[in-house]
């Protein structure tokens, strides 16, 4: 029987924008869907611009699923090539595994995703930050719209983490969390969820590691 990790999910799908053209219209239509437009940019990969959505939903897996094809259907009719589908659990969600036995009895795609948000002051070096979060095989990216003011800068950093239960993978965050805070780093809006769909994995080739 398939876990439902029913509860709360965040879904993303990737698109295509080569311009800032593009990136506008896939703005406007994601306004028109009622789903949040992200505009993701790595700072190395095969695929630097990840324009994607970003929306809200509960139930099972199953029935999540569902509504976001129909939302990847209704981009794919606007002519907006769809590249991803991620789904992601709330880590309180049905299923989501505790224990390290628990994680080895799910699908080895499965993976635990750790966000939280740095601003870099002008006197805060970001080839520092970038070492620091390598040392926890950490990542980093920016928001595409987000300007600051004062030389400061937004990072968003992430940290993906396979074949462990929550609460091995939230020790290894804890521990980049401390390092950063120990270094005079700003940090802000965690996130922590388990990913149980990810139709391309091989976006974030050259990025970080890819399983």
């Amino acid at each position: 029987m398939q876990p439902s990790y029913a509860g709360t999910f965040e879904a993303h799908i990737t698109t295509k924008a080569d311009d800032l053209a593009s990136l506008e219209k896939f703005n406007s239509l994601c306004e028109a869907l009622k789903v949040k437009c992200v505009s993701i940019e790595l700072p190395q990969g095969v695929t630097c611009s990840q324009p994607m959505t970003a929306s809200y939903h509960h139930g099972s897996l199953k029935n999540v699923l569902q509504e976001v094809n129909a939302i990847a259907q209704k981009l794919a009719n606007r002519n907006f090539e769809v590249n991803r589908i991620k789904i992601e659990a709330m880590v309180n969600n049905r299923d989501v595994p505790v224990s390290d036995i628990e994680a080895q009895r799910l699908p080895k795609s499965n993976y635990f995703e750790f966000h939280v948000k740095v601003i870099l002051s002008a006197d805060k070096n970001l080839e520092v930050l970038r070492r620091y979060c390598l040392q926890h095989d950490a990542h980093l990216s920016r928001n595409t719209f987000k300007r600051l003011v004062d030389g400061q800068q937004e990072r968003f950093i992430t940290m993906r983490i396979y074949g462990v239960g929550y609460r091995s993978a939230q020790k290894h965050f804890d521990n980049l969390l401390r390092l950063l805070k120990s270094k005079g780093f700003q940090l802000s809006q965690q996130q922590r969820e388990y990913t149980v769909y990810d139709s391309n994995l091989s976006l974030d080739a050259g990025w970080m590691q890819v399983s």
